[in-house]
């Protein structure tokens, strides 16, 4: 791969700030957690993987509280033994009464229909290749594979790559894995070395010079940079650890 990074310098420099400000603020303390993280290195009850694969499916383009609570609220309601069979309970919804309004409205998993439509054919998915068990999408599986089965049943690129990521913080798999390249990470990484976004390909590309042994490991970092300093419109560049060596913060005017 040809290098996207032409400052060795500043390469080392935004690597070890990064990891620095990664410290214990991952992704365990998520809000109340991803529900797994008391299993570390120890087989999930089959409740828990159901609601927290739910809770990282609607996990798009909203608060990730938000998910997490709208997660919880309607599984909450169900009876133990359907918590455990949550994606037959789904799959055996008629596909066009899961995607009506009432049922919109009744499982209230996002604010978008779409969101909530596309979660049917996933439970489907769910039911028919892996016996509507969360668990085996990634219990005994390489990583590789976790995200390709991920993939085929429809969660996502990006998703999939933060499923991947929490599995592996929370000990249910190991492996190496790229950063989910959502809108703060693009940002963050495209203004450090471009002065503008950059595309989701070429932000993975440069989370993996970055640090090549686990490019996962500076996900967090860069996701908290864009949520709490580098805002769309108002960047907050003086007070953010990066502005020393990002491209952005030097051309244009700092603000507070």
């Amino acid at each position: 791969m040809d290098s996207l990074i032409n400052n060795d310098d500043k390469l080392h420099r935004v690597r070890r700030l990064l990891i620095e400000h990664r410290g214990s603020e991952n992704w365990k303390s998520k809000d109340d957690g991803w529900g797994i993280e008391g299993f570390d290195g120890k087989e999930c009850p089959k409740d828990i993987a159901n609601l927290f694969l739910l809770r990282c499916l609607i996990d798009y383009q909203c608060k990730a509280t938000d998910a997490w609570n709208r997660g919880a609220k309607h599984f909450d309601s169900l009876e133990p033994e359907r918590k455990c069979e949550l994606w037959r309970t789904i799959a055996e919804i008629p596909r066009n009464e899961w995607n009506s309004e009432e049922s919109f409205r009744r499982w209230d998993l996002h604010r978008w229909h779409r969101v909530h439509n596309r979660i049917w054919p996933i439970a489907d998915s769910i039911c028919r290749y892996f016996g509507g068990d969360a668990r085996r999408i990634w219990q005994g599986t390489m990583l590789f594979d976790v995200l390709c089965r991920l993939y085929y049943i429809g969660a996502g690129e990006q998703i999939s790559r933060m499923i991947v990521g929490a599995l592996k913080d929370c000990g249910q798999i190991s492996g190496t894995s790229d950063v989910k390249a959502d809108l703060h990470v693009c940002r963050v990484l495209g203004r450090v070395f471009y002065g503008n976004e950059a595309t989701p390909g070429a932000a993975i590309k440069l989370a993996r010079e970055l640090k090549p042994d686990d490019p996962w490991q500076l996900d967090m970092p860069l996701w908290n940079l864009g949520q709490t300093k580098c805002d769309s419109t108002f960047p907050k560049c003086t007070s953010c650890y990066l502005a020393e060596d990002c491209k952005f913060a030097q051309e244009h005017a700092l603000r507070d």
